[in-house]
């Protein structure tokens, strides 16, 4: 029986496609496990997932956090859109950015001369350090009530990497676009699943704790319509998706999505594949009786403990370059800052979705000499 509708077109008949198993600790109040489906009316694939926002709006506040800025550069989201910026964006323009976590663009754009700014999100923690930097920033998310002043007010709004991670993303794009002027910019980003079945080292993590829907061209417009917003640009970096859409008025309109749900069973047959692989290397260690220092504390390390033998290994600790999780516990194990590691003999699993090579570096230039492995 399906859990959740079509976040899209709110059509309650899905098809399967596989189901996600991990290892949650009870503390974070999510499922630890849900199905991929995809809609039989749009054809939109998203997690039918038995979570409600009271357990979303737990595990953002207390379990993960967005706030750290230890391996953050604040041009990188800039220099990707900035292109468009110079095209369509004046330095006076009324700007906002929802779910800002650390903010680092909105930081980039107070550096490149805009200052109309406002940034918002749910974590007091990112507040005040944007707040600490001169930012305006206040406590909201995309589901908050639009107060009568922010009422088409501004120019352009920006949500980068927030849209799959909503439970209800047709409520939080309505709130948004309730803000922009008629014929105001909307800037979006979300990964692409449509491409996932052509990435050439695929990353076993691209279904997740967080990710819960899984966008494509066509449904990222399906969405946008609805709202009466047009599609203006585009572009890819990667797997990442940024598109561009102006507050129009456009009536809304059926658009399908045929290939996303083809492109994730693809890459679903790889993943399996190279879990096998993963699975030998961890079996190695686990008889060997290494004594592992696991670098990562995210939904890459719950697969692994779901679905391979990792929990059976000798942990002793995990590491963490992100600061408000240090001093915390995983599966009742430790997590430590990098420095730990100068005085133990630990062999380093790097256990991470993204940064695994920046974070090898890391650890040579701090003069470690542990065994590394990257997972």
């Amino acid at each position: 029986m399906t859990k959740r509708c079509c976040p899209l077109c709110n059509t309650c008949n899905s098809i399967p496609i596989e189901q996600i198993h991990m290892s949650v600790p009870a503390d974070y109040h999510l499922p630890s496990s849900y199905c991929i489906v995809s809609c039989e009316n749009c054809g939109f694939v998203y997690a039918d997932t038995a979570a409600a926002m009271d357990d979303y709006d737990y595990y953002y506040t207390h379990c993960n956090f967005y706030g750290d800025d230890s391996k953050d550069d604040n041009n990188y989201r800039y220099d990707s859109v900035a292109g468009f910026l110079e095209k369509y964006v004046s330095r006076d323009a009324n700007l906002l950015e929802c779910g800002a976590g650390n903010g680092r663009f909105i930081r980039a754009l107070k550096q490149h001369g805009y200052t109309h700014l406002s940034a918002a999100d749910p974590s007091e923690e990112s507040i005040s350090r944007m707040q600490e930097a001169g930012v305006q920033a206040y406590i909201s998310n995309v589901y908050s009530e639009v107060l009568p002043d922010e009422y088409e007010k501004y120019d352009a709004v920006f949500l980068f990497e927030v849209a799959e991670h909503l439970l209800f993303p047709r409520k939080g794009i309505a709130n948004l676009q309730a803000m922009l002027k008629p014929n105001g910019l909307f800037f979006i980003s979300v990964p692409d699943y449509s491409q996932i079945g052509e990435d050439p080292s695929p990353i076993p993590n691209h279904f997740n704790l967080e990710h819960i829907n899984y966008f494509s061209e066509k449904s990222l417009d399906y969405l946008m319509v609805q709202h009466g917003m047009e599609r203006v640009d585009q572009k890819h970096e990667g797997m990442t998706l940024i598109q561009i859409y102006q507050k129009t008025g456009l009536k809304p309109l059926q658009i399908k999505d045929n290939s996303t749900a083809y492109a994730i069973q693809k890459y679903l047959k790889r993943q399996n594949c190279q879990r096998e692989e993963l699975n030998k290397v961890i079996e190695a260690l686990r008889d060997k009786k290494c004594e592992l220092a696991v670098w990562g504390t995210g939904s890459y390390v719950m697969s692994l403990f779901a679905t391979t033998d990792l929990q059976q290994c000798n942990i002793k600790c995990f590491i963490d370059n992100n600061k408000i999780k240090q001093g915390r516990k995983m599966y009742n194990y430790p997590i430590y800052s990098p420095a730990f590691l100068k005085d133990t003999p630990y062999t380093i699993l790097i256990c991470t979705m993204l940064y695994q090579e920046p974070i090898q570096t890391q650890i040579q230039e701090m003069g470690i000499k542990n065994t590394i492995i990257l997972l």
